[in-house]
């Protein structure tokens, strides 16, 4: 299983790489089996407060559950099937750009098979720790990275 996050996380920093420089993202067509989420598991609610410390050091918080919000910002062949960005936040927000926080999510792919870019949406996530990439600008970026255990959409892209 570390091995399979590992090699997700090589490849998913490549394709973030493209995307900050304003390509999109793109990552070779490498299929992340997600782990079943535990039965067990409880997926707490999160304030504004809260995510953005979650989001300022996710490797603190490997293997928490929480429910957050977002808005998909990059969902397409590129990206694969299994692995998105969106913008997150531990709060339902009324606007996209109100979300604060650039996220890499993945997950089981028939799971995701309905969501889309622009997409707002609710999920109970796992935390997997953090993903840094080198920019093509000469800079680095980290992201918090989120398994998605279950998702729904709230606000259709287009709608």
């Amino acid at each position: 299983m570390k091995n399979r996050v590992i090699a997700v996380a090589i490849l998913t920093m490549v394709g973030l790489a493209l995307a900050v420089s304003g390509a999109a993202l793109s990552l070779p067509a490498v299929s992340a089996q997600a782990a079943p989420p535990s039965p067990t598991a409880t997926y707490d609610p999160l304030t504004a407060r809260e995510w953005a410390l979650i989001a300022k050091d996710p490797d603190d918080h490997i293997g928490e559950h929480y429910v957050v919000y977002g808005v998909v910002t990059q969902f397409d062949a590129a990206t694969g099937p299994d692995a998105f960005r969106a913008d997150v936040d531990g709060v339902r927000h009324a606007e996209a750009y109100e979300y604060p926080t650039n996220t890499v999510l993945t997950g089981d792919e028939a799971a995701l098979d309905q969501i889309v870019m622009g997409d707002a949406f609710r999920a109970k996530v796992e935390v997997t720790g953090t993903l840094t990439y080198e920019t093509q600008i000469g800079g680095s970026t980290t992201v918090p990275q989120l398994q998605v255990d279950a998702i729904k959409v709230i606000d259709p892209a287009g709608s």
